[in-house]
């Protein structure tokens, strides 16, 4: 059971991932931490332990080094001028290496909360102690020497949705198919589980987790957030999509308490993205992965704590305290203002067999991870908007031949002209009009599809991988019975309130609603989940910031008793 080599990151980007501060810079540093001494061999801190805090090595020496359950290996030694730590510490989550003194030695701890204070206080160490902890954490994930041992198979649709969550929250791990490794079977072996139990977890310290849920695995390797039962904060984002983290980055960033509650990842339906390339400021384009991870980093920069994953199940509205948002567990969450980003989710085919195929060869994203799942092969896009379209390119340079299935008579009245322009100069896209799937076929994975064209014949494809990106149906299931919403279900804000919706939603104030909030005061809906939104990404982002104006507006008419 070997471990993958340490990230060349480490190697052609040392000097940013390992800088060694000046002796100014050191000085600046004194008033956030305290000294201590540590003997040769002295613990600092453990894998998996959260709330570490930054050790600045001030004389001798620390070792890092980091692995698994069975393996484990040297990272880096630090010297004079050089810190500990990567993008988790500002979170609280669990470390994701150990640290121990290489020789007697003297450091600076820089606890959580002084952390936070520092890279916001100063530019120049917050841009420099950033991008360590940013490299540290993509040369984690792309050497894949996690303390987190994912066993899977293709085979067990549940393999996919963990590894899609261990990614999406760029949560180092190690990955081993027992299709495809031969290592699979010494590690099942080795811990005793069999293939009935995949997809199976084995934590650092040795626990093994059979088919966990993902809270139950969030919390074992302390990716989730501590409780939240029973605090009160000043605004409540729901939903970390592009909309809600900008929210977030806002809020935090002028001072207001912030928890960002989402039940899956960062990114939202924008995460899903392969690329983005009409977003303002990327010429050459961003993933929805990636522009959602820097999102997810800013947030946190300014002290925003980003609670994943946390299910929203519901509302009490209008108590003393604000609005209270009820958690999937029973967890009770106060908030003085809340924003809703919950965004909406591809729309699934009406078909009887679908979930059966979910994640075994139905998708609804294309990453990285889905496009090594199809490589060679062909697959068909179903949609005909962006996503829809970035999908089919950035799946045309892994697969044999990428098929796009659209209900309308042409692209031009749902998606960019370039991503048309780029769909007719791939040779191995073929654009498929008024067409639809009609039925799924397969035993365990997806083995073939049926088609039609308007009213020609059925005409079946032994095609494994389909990847859906059709349609938006709103989050709001959960909400609906609070809030008002439209005939399709997005939330309705500001002048799109009609006298009776407000009259049902009992309406307490003399002033209207402002531009995005709700028919409750204080509740705010922003991003793709909002009635009449547009549906970009660019867009979410300007609604979530505009929304923190409106919240201050809220607060001082309301103020904490």
């Amino acid at each position: 059971m070997t471990t993958p080599p340490i990230s060349p990151i480490f190697t052609t980007r040392r000097e940013q991932a390992f800088p060694v501060l000046t002796a100014h810079q050191l000085a600046q540093l004194e008033s956030y931490g305290t000294r201590r001494t540590y003997p040769a061999g002295a613990l600092l801190f453990s894998e998996g332990e959260r709330h570490v805090g930054m050790f600045v090595v001030l004389s001798g020496s620390v070792d890092i080094t980091r692995g698994n359950v069975c393996d484990d290996e040297h990272v880096v030694t630090h010297t004079p001028g050089m810190f500990s730590g990567e993008i988790g510490l500002l979170s609280g989550r669990a470390a994701v290496a150990t640290g121990r003194a290489h020789e007697d030695c003297e450091v600076l701890l820089i606890d959580e909360a002084a952390l936070h204070r520092l890279v916001v206080s100063h530019a120049e160490l917050s841009e420099l102690i950033m991008r360590a902890f940013i490299l540290r954490r993509v040369a984690m994930l792309d050497s894949e020497t996690g303390g987190t041992v994912l066993l899977g198979s293709r085979l067990h649709g549940a393999t996919h949705r963990l590894r899609r969550f261990l990614t999406r929250n760029a949560q180092p791990h190690i990955y081993r198919d027992l299709d495809h490794d031969a290592e699979t079977a010494e590690w099942m072996e080795h811990f005793q589980v069999t293939a009935d139990d995949l997809p199976v977890v084995i934590t650092r310290d040795g626990t093994v987790l059979r088919s966990p849920t993902l809270r139950a695995l969030a919390d074992a390797i302390g990716l989730g957030p501590e409780p939240l039962d029973g605090r009160r904060v000043d605004v409540a984002v729901i939903g970390a999509g592009p909309a809600g983290l900008a929210a977030a980055v806002y809020a935090a960033s002028e001072g207001l308490s912030v928890v960002v509650l989402d039940g899956k990842s960062p990114g939202g339906q924008a995460g899903s993205s392969s690329k983005i390339e009409n977003y303002f400021g990327f010429p050459t384009g961003i993933s929805g992965e990636a522009l959602a991870g820097r999102g997810f980093v800013q947030a946190q920069k300014f002290g925003a704590e980003v609670a994943i994953p946390r299910e929203v199940v519901g509302f009490e509205c209008g108590g003393a305290d604000g609005t209270v948002a009820l958690l999937e567990g029973g967890e009770r969450l106060g908030a003085r203002a809340v924003v809703i980003a919950t965004g909406a989710k591809y729309r699934k085919l009406d078909l009887p067999n679908l979930e059966a195929f979910e994640g075994r060869g139905i998708y609804y994203s294309a990453g990285h991870m889905e496009a090594q799942l199809c490589a060679g092969q062909p697959v068909i896009v179903v949609g005909g908007g962006n996503s829809a379209g970035q999908a089919a390119v950035f799946l045309s340079g892994h697969a044999s031949h990428v098929h796009i299935l659209v209900r309308a008579k042409s692209l031009a009245a749902s998606m960019s002209d370039y991503l048309i322009q780029r769909i007719r100069a791939t040779p191995n896209i073929t654009l498929h009009t008024e067409t639809q799937i009609t039925a799924l076929h397969g035993d365990g994975l997806l083995a073939g599809v049926d088609w039609q064209r308007a009213e020609d014949p059925v005409e079946p494809r032994a095609i494994e991988h389909v990847f859906l990106f059709c349609g938006a149906d709103p989050s709001t299931g959960w909400l609906r019975e609070c809030l008002v919403v439209d005939s399709a279900g997005f939330v309705k804000t500001g002048s799109d309130l009609t006298a009776e919706d407000l009259a049902w939603g009992e309406w307490p104030l003399p002033r209207p609603p402002m531009r995005f909030e709700t028919s409750h005061p204080g509740v705010f809906a922003v991003g793709d989940v909002r009635s009449g939104s547009v549906k970009r990404c660019a867009a979410a982002v300007g609604e979530g910031s505009t929304a923190v104006q409106l919240i201050h507006a809220f607060l001082a008419e309301n103020p904490q008793p």
